[in-house]
């Protein structure tokens, strides 16, 4: 690489890549929510509760895939299953990860501390800007958010910067969030309930994007081709990720296999050379590179604790104690885990290629 630019006080350092490097192609209104008041919101609650025991008795009946047997990483299953095991984490009710993420756009990955935010919401935006500014986006282009959540940074895009977007979720309660919060806010997006496998597009995109979702994904490679697939040419595609620092750190300890199991078992960490060169086979040729410091992660995962401990009563009614706890212990180990150096958090901006072969 041949040059660096640094952003505001060591906030990340994009590392741009020229032709020798070729090779490598591989103010809102804020919503308040009151307490559970009447029989249908007592109804919505049970029921979620029951969806959650139904998915996870359904996996663990599966005993060639229990992740307690089988504690590895990179696990591919079948679309259906995969789309199940991805649920025992995000199908739980809204206002569980609304509590723990705060803010006012929710979002549930490392938000940006080191150029002066003082809030949840300004640390949000901070990072959504960042992530808008390596994209390049400007007004009225089409925009993909996959694994959208609960749709705050897709509506945060979208109004501040004159986008049409799409997000894609497998999750039936963030679409439902996601879409009262499109119209709430009255922007020119809509979601759609799939796999990323089955989705398909009647027009192409501008950019397509990920924050802290391709770790499900244990095809990348097809993920990546499905992205080229619905591109124009040129168009970018970013993902921000966490990457092991050496292959050696993917081997399964007990707190790995703990958080996977947290996520049923989809969790999928590379380093970020494997990341690089899947991308380059796929027909991408990588742009930038902005790397940021884990102590943003250690201040987000900081305020999600405080606000688990401050709104204990209300998320273990919506949950189970149990979950909460499981929850809870699961985030220690995360912070704990971005105090050393065995991952790096790295946003990748790559551009499609034109008349690649990506068969």
């Amino acid at each position: 690489m041949n040059a660096q630019l640094l952003v505001g006080r060591g906030f990340f350092t994009i590392c741009t890549f020229r032709e020798q490097h070729s090779h490598l192609k591989k103010s809102p209104d804020t919503v308040t929510f009151g307490r559970l008041s009447n029989l249908s919101d007592l109804r919505t609650q049970y029921q979620s509760k029951r969806t959650q025991e139904k998915i996870m008795a359904s996996i663990t009946r599966q005993k060639q895939v229990d992740p307690v047997s089988q504690p590895k990483l990179y696990q591919y299953y079948p679309t259906d299953e995969d789309t199940k095991r991805i649920n025992v984490h995000y199908e739980q009710p809204s206002r569980f990860f609304e509590l723990i993420t705060g803010g006012e756009w929710n979002v549930y990955s490392c938000n940006l501390w080191d150029k002066g935010a003082a809030t949840e919401t300004a640390s949000q935006e901070a990072k959504l800007d960042m992530l808008a500014e390596l994209m390049e986006l400007k007004q009225g282009q089409r925009i993909l958010d996959v694994g959208c959540g609960w749709g705050g940074p897709l509506v945060y895009l979208c109004k501040k910067y004159g986008l049409q977007g799409v997000g894609v979720t497998t999750s039936a309660t963030q679409k439902r969030t996601a879409e009262e919060r499109i119209a709430r806010h009255g922007v020119d997006a809509h979601i759609v309930e799939t796999h990323w496998r089955d989705f398909r597009a009647d027009l192409a995109f501008d950019a397509v994007y990920t924050d802290e979702v391709i770790v499900h994904f244990s095809d990348l490679d097809n993920y990546f081709k499905k992205v080229w697939s619905v591109l124009r040419n040129g168009g970018r595609m970013l993902n921000k990720e966490l990457h092991f620092t050496h292959r050696k750190y993917s081997e399964v300890t007990r707190a790995m296999s703990l958080v996977n199991e947290i996520y049923g078992s989809t969790g999928n960490y590379r380093t970020l050379a494997q990341e690089l060169t899947i991308a380059g086979d796929a027909g991408f040729e990588i742009e930038k590179i902005a790397q940021i410091p884990l102590s943003n992660y250690c201040r987000t995962l900081d305020y999600w604790l405080e606000n688990m401990e401050t709104h204990k009563g209300e998320l273990e009614a919506l949950v189970s104690p149990e979950y909460y706890r499981r929850f809870r212990t699961y985030l220690k180990i995360v912070r704990r885990s971005h105090t050393g150096h065995t991952m790096t958090l790295d946003v990748v901006v790559s551009h499609k290629v034109a008349g690649s072969d990506v068969a």
